[in-house]
């Protein structure tokens, strides 16, 4: 059953992934395997897009056609293009979550006939499965994709509201802070009569934008995101009949209807398919690093909680380069000591007791030189709280 009213993007601890309003955070199963894609989940980790530039939309030469059905050949190719690499994949199950409902799959095969099963979430346009992607479906995923990146690779809790009638505008009290809104076309060039020769992906400020920011988002000195403010000075929209020369979306974007006028918005600048985040207050535990081990010493490890209660704690463990060629693959070895982790994404895991042995091996886990990458994992505690710590980090 699609989610009525509201949708929870990341689950707090105590919730199961499967409840029909929760949807937990688990990216991809594994390290990108071949059996599974994760369960009915999104988060919004999602640092990059593969396929998308400045220079070309999303369907531009990658195997993407928004003129078909996702589940057909010539809809989401297997030959070339996103299902041909493992970043591509990415794309697709974020494509796939945005798109499709919770009762709704993807089954696609790579380039080497091998099956990658993809599960919908949020429903923002769940025709896309079998019939073409029109533009009322374009901009909705593209929205919903834009509301999931975070530069950084954190992976935090978020509330999302939309005019979308599979998502809707209710709120939710432990997510007060509004961040953003988000409307755009990535699927081509030019959309809404922007530049021809650019993607149009926009954003505009929540009230609450700067207020208990997290890494890789919105208000957070955010670099190098796929979207631009177009209210600032010089901005696309910065003489649009009705600026106040800010970059808050109440300056410039039409508010729901009532009663939900103050939960987001319906359209923004001549967008009608506007996408609204949240953001959690700051709890008495802030996102810390725990530990960290070193090898050679060009590779480091560092766990750092993001969220932190009395019932469990969420962490992203991210391994730095300092040295001067590509790792991959590497290990992680770590020690939840009394807490039990009970969710695990963006890394291969074996466990022997509380000592976990994570490893990536493929090209999109591999560490650049200079570079970083994060996975992550929840944990329950029993009892009295407890921190994690990284045993040994090494490029094998």
């Amino acid at each position: 059953m699609p989610v009525q009213n509201h949708v929870r993007l990341v689950a707090l601890f105590g919730f199961s992934a499967l409840a029909p309003a929760i949807v937990s955070c688990v990216p991809l199963g594994g390290d990108d395997t071949a059996t599974g894609q994760g369960a009915v989940a999104t988060t919004n980790g999602l640092n990059s897009i593969n396929g998308l530039s400045a220079a070309n939309g999303l369907s531009a030469a990658n195997g993407l056609s928004a003129a078909n059905g996702l589940s057909a050949a010539n809809g989401l190719s297997a030959a070339n293009g996103l299902m041909t690499t493992s970043a591509g994949r990415t794309t697709v199950a974020y494509l796939v979550r945005c798109a499709l409902t919770a009762t709704q799959t993807l089954v696609k095969q790579d380039q080497n006939g091998i099956n990658y099963t993809f599960q919908g979430s949020l429903g923002f346009a769940p025709e896309w499965l079998t019939d073409a992607c029109d533009t009322n479906c374009q901009e909705w995923i593209s929205a919903c994709m834009m509301a999931h990146i975070n530069t950084a690779g954190v992976h935090v809790p978020l509330w999302i509201v939309a005019g979308n009638p599979n998502v809707g505008w209710g709120l939710d009290p432990g997510y007060p802070n509004q961040e953003g809104s988000f409307f755009a076309n990535i699927f081509t060039l030019g959309a809404h009569g922007y530049d021809s020769t650019k993607v149009a992906a926009f954003y505009c400020n929540g009230n609450s934008y700067d207020k208990d920011t997290v890494p890789g988002r919105i208000g957070a000195n955010q670099t190098g995101a796929p979207y631009t403010d177009p209210y600032v000075v010089g901005g696309t929209y910065q003489n649009y009949p009705g600026a106040t020369g800010t970059s808050f979306c109440a300056d410039y974007c039409t508010p729901a209807d009532n009663p939900n006028a103050g939960s987001g918005y319906k359209a923004c600048s001549g967008w009608n398919n506007v996408v609204t985040t949240y953001r959690q207050a700051a709890t008495d535990a802030p996102v810390i690093a725990t530990a960290t081990a070193t090898a050679a010493p060009m590779l480091t490890a560092t766990i750092t909680k993001y969220i932190d209660n009395v019932l469990g704690y969420c962490a992203n463990v991210t391994l730095k380069n300092k040295g001067t060629t590509t790792v991959s693959p590497w290990t992680v070895v770590y020690d939840t000591g009394t807490a039990t982790e009970y969710l695990h994404w963006f890394s291969t895991d074996t466990v022997s007791g509380s000592v976990h042995t994570s490893k990536g091996s493929t090209v999109f886990s591999a560490v650049a030189p200079g570079g970083a990458y994060s996975f992550g994992y929840c944990a329950h505690y029993h009892g009295a709280k407890a921190n994690p710590l990284v045993k040994s980090v090494s490029p094998n």
